[in-house]
């Protein structure tokens, strides 16, 4: 439940940041233990940077809508991951927290001034920033009541 609530929350950061390059490739599993019972865990994150294509859509299917790029979307299967609407909302609003501050991590990452206002004509632009400002985690809690929460390797 660890790993799929993290890989949710990395789906959500990639939204949010405009990474859209984000395919099979950029998620590994560890296998922890291989010669007891070789039990797997996602592997530390890699390759999470801001694509600047506006192109609106995910390499992956984030939710009912495809590839769309919205959190209304990657909400829309958050039960998928083993997260009530109510658990998923928080985790939304905790990587909006993150990215909302992507200025100034980019800048102690050594990122230059201008790299960092060319990016910010995407990542701030209307349709990412009305994301983060937009988003209204309350809608949710009424549905968390209404869900059965399910594991993300249930059979369906």
């Amino acid at each position: 439940m660890q790993d799929a609530r993290e890989l949710f929350r990395r789906m959500v950061f990639n939204i949010l940041i405009d990474n859209t390059h984000d395919h099979e490739k950029n998620h590994s599993l560890l296998v922890v233990s291989p010669f007891l019972h070789g039990r797997l865990r996602l592997a530390p994150a890699y390759d999470l940077l801001p694509t600047h294509s506006g192109q609106a859509y995910q390499e992956f299917i984030c939710g009912k809508q495809g590839r769309d790029s919205t959190l209304d979307n990657a909400m829309s299967e958050c039960d998928a991951f083993g997260l009530t609407p109510d658990e998923a909302a928080t985790e939304v609003v905790r990587e909006m927290e993150v990215v909302n501050n992507w200025k100034l991590h980019f800048a102690q990452m050594g990122v230059s001034p201008r790299d960092i206002e060319n990016l910010s004509q995407q990542i701030d632009g209307e349709f990412l920033l009305q994301q983060r400002t937009k988003f209204k985690p309350g809608r949710f809690i009424s549905l968390s009541i209404k869900k059965t929460r399910k594991g993300p390797f249930s059979a369906v």
